[in-house]
C-alpha cells in the first residue's frame, strides 16, 4: 500500500507548480476581455475594441493598464458592416500609458458635406485628455511625444503638431513629405521632405 501511495503523492506534488503558474497567469491578465480585438499594446497597456453585449453593432474602444487592470473607455461607434451609415473605427497609437485617437467620419453622400475629424491624447492613468487637434479626416501617420504632445502627417501631406505651443501648429506644409518617415525621439520629431531631413521640438 505504501508503495502505491508514494507515486500518487509524487504526481500530486508535481501538479502544484502548474496550478500555481496557471493562477498567476490568470492574475497577470487583468486586461483580458472576451470577444475583444487588440488594437495596440505595449509593456504597460493594452487598447482593445469589442462590441457591446446588448448590441453587436455598437463598438467600444477600451484602454487598460496591464499592471493594475484599470480601464478607460476611449470611444464608441456604430458599425454593422452593412449600412451606409456605418462609422469608421478610430485610428489608434500607443506610447507607454498615453494613447492617441483620431476619430473621423465622411458622409456617404459627398453632397452632404465633407469629412470631419479630430485627434486627442488620453492618459490611461487618469483618463484625462491631454492634447487635441482638428485633423479634418484620417491621418497618414502620427507619433507621440512626452506628456501627450503629438505630431502627425495630414491626409494632405502637411506635418502638424499639437503641444504646449498650441493646437494644430503646421510645421511643414509640403509638398514632398514622406509620411513613413515621421518619427519621434524624446521631445524631437523627425521627417523627410523631398529626401531632405527635417526636425523640430515638441513642447511638453
Amino acid at each position: 500500500m505504501r508503495r502505491l501511495l508514494l507515486p500518487l503523492i509524487a504526481v500530486s506534488l508535481s501538479c502544484l507548480p502548474l496550478s500555481a503558474a496557471h493562477a498567476a497567469a490568470v492574475r497577470a491578465a487583468p486586461c483580458a476581455a472576451k470577444r475583444s480585438v487588440t488594437v495596440a499594446q505595449n509593456e504597460q497597456a493594452r487598447v482593445y475594441a469589442r462590441s457591446q453585449r446588448t448590441d453587436a453593432d455598437q463598438h467600444v474602444l477600451i484602454g487598460c493598464l496591464l499592471k493594475s487592470g484599470q480601464k478607460v473607455q476611449l470611444d464608441s461607434w456604430f458599425s454593422s458592416g452593412l449600412s451606409r451609415g456605418d462609422e469608421s473605427a478610430p485610428q489608434v497609437w500607443l506610447r507607454a500609458r498615453i494613447v492617441a485617437i483620431n476619430r473621423y467620419s465622411c458622409p456617404p453622400d459627398p453632397t452632404l458635406g465633407g469629412c470631419v475629424g479630430g485627434a486627442r491624447t488620453v492618459s490611461l492613468r487618469t483618463g484625462e485628455t491631454l492634447r487635441r487637434a482638428n485633423t479634418g479626416t484620417s491621418v497618414a501617420a502620427l507619433v507621440l511625444g512626452p506628456r501627450g504632445a503629438f505630431a502627425y502627417v495630414s491626409s494632405g501631406g502637411a506635418v502638424v503638431k499639437s503641444d504646449a505651443s498650441g493646437e494644430g501648429v503646421v510645421l511643414d506644409a509640403g509638398p514632398g513629405v514622406d509620411p513613413a518617415s515621421l518619427a519621434a525621439a524624446g521631445t524631437r520629431v523627425y521627417w523627410m521632405r523631398a529626401g531632405a531631413p527635417q526636425s523640430t521640438l515638441l513642447s511638453p
